[in-house]
């Protein structure tokens, strides 16, 4: 057995029967009925991996914690975990770190914002797939002409992916101060993603905030899957960031880069913040009447367009006098903490090993981490 101190050897009653099979009933009380690795060495295998690639951390984990643990067994370990923390907490069986009645402002009222965004994942193709899968192969006929033996059969192929970037999902809910996070990743698509997200709300008790508020880049799928998630919104905003980039790269490509762009922006945002839409679209229409370019043209439509469909999330000007962010920057911030380490350089994924090594993190970010492995250490106590 592999525990924090190390390897050690355990021995066991083992009981079998024709019918039931064979099992080892004191496997359950030390908590290895999984595997042959104790919590405390999952846990400092998962801690040393998710913030590096398997190969460096199986070297620090042995310099570190004394644990000699190869890269592809740090791997397996760490992915397995992963997919683990993921059943646990989407399942709600992992109380949340926090709760709508902790996320209270100076005069009492609770509220929370929630935040849905797309990332994409470097993954394995199947043509990559079929590559690795035929190099096996070719090993291991090698292997037999060499009269070397092969102990396990190779494990049924898994599919590959038909791009080289996936998107993965990503939700977070938080309070005003953003001490207090929630979030939570899915490699799922987005018609499975409201029940998942209506699921961690409840984990926090949104429904009992006083003030809820989604805070996104405008996405259609996001609106659609919030709008089934999550029915005690108050407002649903765009993010003014997302807004302010389509504004400003019209004014540059319609009016240049200088500062009479700058200020027809500025002056377009300063009317998004009054929630003074038709001031905007009449803008809009006057310096399309001035251009010809079909380039100019379809941008100043397009961006017509883009603040029409979202007019009901402008409501800037209430979002401000109630003084409710409008910007999703701790969405934006989550998006990258969870995928820092399924980006380094080099990394391929399957989609679910992806989902399950962006759950570890969000595990941390929640500050659920202690209270998974207090759960795992006393299912073995």
């Amino acid at each position: 057995m592999l525990t924090a101190g190390g390897e050690v050897r355990l021995k066991r009653e083992y009981f079998w029967s024709g019918e039931a099979g064979g099992a080892c009933p004191a496997d359950a009380l030390v908590g290895v009925e999984r595997s042959n690795i104790t919590a405390g060495a999952r846990e400092l295998c998962s801690l040393m991996a998710v913030g590096q690639d398997f190969d460096q951390a199986s070297r620090d984990l042995l310099r570190v914690g004394g644990l000699s643990v190869s890269r592809e067994r740090l791997r397996q370990i760490t992915e397995a975990e992963g997919k683990q923390v993921r059943r646990v907490r989407d399942g709600g069986e992992l109380p949340a770190a926090w709760s709508a009645d902790q996320a209270k402002l100076a005069d009492g009222r609770r509220r929370i914002y929630g935040g849905v965004d797309g990332v994409m994942a470097p993954t394995v193709t199947q043509a990559e797939k079929d590559k690795r899968r035929q190099r096996h192969i070719t090993r291991r006929q090698q292997r037999g002409k060499a009269a070397v033996g092969n102990t396990k059969d190779l494990p049924p192929p898994k599919p590959g992916t038909d791009e080289r970037f996936k998107e993965m999902k990503i939700g977070i809910f938080y309070d005003q101060d953003k001490t207090r996070r929630h979030a939570f990743a899915t490699e799922k698509l987005s018609g499975d993603f409201a029940p998942l997200l209506s699921g961690y709300a409840k984990q926090i008790g949104f429904e009992r905030a006083d003030q809820t508020i989604c805070l996104f880049d405008g996405a259609v799928w996001i609106y659609r899957q919030v709008c089934l998630a999550l029915l005690c919104l108050q407002a649903i905003l765009l993010d003014f960031y997302h807004l302010a980039e389509h504004v400003h790269a019209t004014a540059r490509l319609c009016l240049g880069e200088g500062e009479t762009a700058r200020n027809w922006a500025h002056d377009r945002l300063a009317e998004a913040k009054q929630s003074d839409i038709s001031a905007m679209l009449a803008a809009i229409s006057a310096v399309e009447k001035k251009v010809r370019s079909p380039a100019k043209t379809q941008s100043l439509r397009g961006l017509r367009n883009y603040i029409e469909e979202r007019r009901e999330m402008l409501d800037y000007a209430r979002a401000l006098q109630e003084g409710w962010d409008i910007g999703s920057g701790p969405t934006e911030a989550t998006c990258k903490t969870l995928t820092l380490r399924i980006k380094r350089p080099g990394m391929k994924w399957d989609r679910d090993n992806a989902a399950a090594m962006m759950n570890l993190l969000a595990l941390r970010e929640s500050g659920q981490w202690d209270l998974y492995w207090h759960r795992e250490a006393r299912k073995a106590a």
